[in-house]
């Protein structure tokens, strides 16, 4: 049985024990946590860093944790065995299973921290801190090193989300998640608070186009950006012009045809999708490279309940900017095969029929325009 916080990668599953990791994932410069020394906030460069976050568990037991990340002259390695349970807001261990441990390792140029926790055998912990190899008394200067730690550890990984979202939402609402999804450093971190975010609030207009702002400027996998539309277009009804304008903007910015069509079809599968959105993502689906995709948008469009009559001028105009006369003729029938075509409609039909080179899908298109006039 998996459960793993692995991300950007599939699961891999190993029978009975199974492991998954990310591994040389770049990530930004960050802040480092406060000195244990100087209370001073250090820097740690971490361009072309990597990261791993890995869980093995067995009958839904966690048997070992790891997560990992480096960069310039600095590393940070959590090692667990057993479950480490933490505090609401993540920013303490509060609990190890019997005979379990968790050690932690931070290297920063010169300095190097470690803290080991362990089960003392009738439920509490007990600690062992030590800065350059020198054994310290556990204060507040460690337990903000820890704090800074594994908070830094959330905005890579999401490792927290199960406690800290909950915390965010109780101090500060949606508002609250979102400036801290502004602070993360990973795109499955970021897509994970996103998504929480979306299913489990209410949110207004204004709400869901900054989640959408959001993710259009700081994540770069069209992969998290899709899920993310995907789940806005599920819950909001881009009625509002601000709000489409910015939503159909964030799917011209990703580079996957695979991807936006995924999100084109989401909103076209919706029963509540207006007429502006319709032919909006109609004409966004021009943009495609991909032939293939553009005929499942506009498939999707047309057996949808969004277009009128008149939106069928879009549909064909887009359908002329693909090469394969394949997939023109697919998007044609399915066309004549909806609306009955007269004056500019049978105009622009006559057209998009006009760039097919194939005479076999050629006659197939205008074939079905004379059926329709012969009824």
């Amino acid at each position: 049985m998996l459960a793993s916080l692995a991300f950007l990668v599939p699961r891999l599953i190993i029978a009975p024990i199974a492991s998954v990791w990310v591994a040389n994932l770049p990530l930004p410069n960050a802040l480092r946590p406060a000195d244990a020394e100087t209370g001073q906030v250090a820097s740690c460069k971490r361009d072309n860093g990597s990261m791993e976050d890995s869980h093995e568990q067995r009958d839904g037991q966690t048997m070992r944790w790891r997560a990992s990340w480096s960069g310039d002259r600095c590393s940070v390695d959590f090692r667990a065995n057993g479950k480490v349970t933490f505090n609401s807001d993540f920013t303490d261990v509060v609990g190890i299973s019997n005979g379990g441990r968790l050690d932690v390792t931070d290297v920063d140029g010169n300095t190097t921290r470690r803290l080991r926790l362990e089960h003392d055998g009738s439920g509490g912990l007990v600690r062992s801190w030590s800065v350059n190899g020198h054994n310290q008394p556990w204060d507040d200067q460690g337990r903000r090193w820890l704090a800074g730690i594994l908070i830094e550890l959330d905005r890579i990984s999401a490792e927290g989300v199960e406690y800290r979202y909950p915390a965010l939402v109780r101090a500060g609402g949606p508002r609250a998640v979102l400036d801290e999804v502004e602070k993360m450093h990973g795109d499955y971190a970021r897509s994970v608070y996103l998504r929480r975010l979306i299913d489990s609030e209410r949110l207004s207009d204004v709400e869901f186009q900054r989640v959408v702002a959001v993710a259009s400027r700081d994540i770069s996998s069209d992969y998290e950006m899709s899920r993310i539309l995907r789940a806005v277009a599920d819950r909001a009804s881009l009625e509002n012009a601000a709000m489409r304008t910015s939503y159909l903007a964030a799917v011209g910015r990703m580079s996957s045809d695979y991807e936006r069509s995924r999100v084109l079809q989401t909103l076209f599968a919706k029963s509540s999708t207006n007429n502006e959105v319709a032919t909006a993502a109609v004409r966004a689906a021009g943009s495609f490279s991909s032939d293939y995709e553009r005929s499942r948008v506009l498939l999707a469009a047309i057996e949808s309940k969004a277009l009128a009559g008149d939106d069928v001028i879009p549909v064909l105009e887009t359908i002329t900017r693909s090469t394969s006369d394949y997939e023109k003729s697919r998007v044609l029938l399915a066309v004549a095969g909806k609306w009955t075509l007269s004056g500019a409609g049978r105009k622009a039909y006559l057209r998009a029929a006009d760039t097919i080179h194939s005479d076999y899908e050629n006659r197939r298109v205008l074939a079905a325009l004379v059926r329709q006039e012969a009824r």
